[in-house]
């Protein structure tokens, strides 16, 4: 009879962590790109004339993935995309961890927190910011301006 009681209990135990391990915070999940950004005191929503909600932004998927949606159409940053597997998860209340691997194996495997605080992720660096939105769909930009912008970064050694 112990032994049955056991058993029934470890079962129920086990489910109840497989069910709850496999949850993820539905605030988290969905279109997130750049609103501004702060750099030593001073705000922005732009980089080199390059709007920051076509250079950031990520979609959050309840399958623990994250997908980088630049919208600079660049042989550069495509090849970075297809190299990448973001994943993500919660690491505390309110704080939530990306982990960017190289498939390829050439980098090492590079970590990323983002704070949720009034209703954006942010992500802190000695001092500067990035704020991003959560959206419905991203930003239409025009992407001769995004492409002339990164072929200007490229050539001018910015991108190595």
């Amino acid at each position: 009879m112990r032994r049955i009681l056991s058993l029934m209990i470890a079962a129920v135990m086990l489910t109840l962590c497989i069910v709850g391990c496999g949850k993820r915070d539905p605030k988290y999940i969905g279109k997130w790109e750049a609103d501004s950004m702060n750099l030593g005191g001073e705000s922005s929503t732009a980089v080199m004339g390059v709007p920051l909600s076509a250079l950031f932004r990520f979609e959050v998927t309840d399958d623990g993935k994250v997908k980088w949606r630049s919208a600079v159409d660049n042989n550069i940053i495509q090849n970075a995309k297809s190299n990448m597997d973001i994943t993500w998860k919660e690491t505390e209340k309110n704080r939530i961890e990306f982990k960017v691997t190289d498939i390829s194996g050439k980098e090492a495997t590079q970590t990323m927190n983002l704070n949720y605080r009034d209703d954006m992720l942010v992500i802190e660096e000695g001092g500067s910011a990035i704020y991003l939105k959560k959206v419905d769909e991203f930003t239409q930009i025009d992407p001769a301006l995004l492409n002339s912008a990164a072929s200007a970064i490229q050539n001018f050694g910015i991108n190595n």
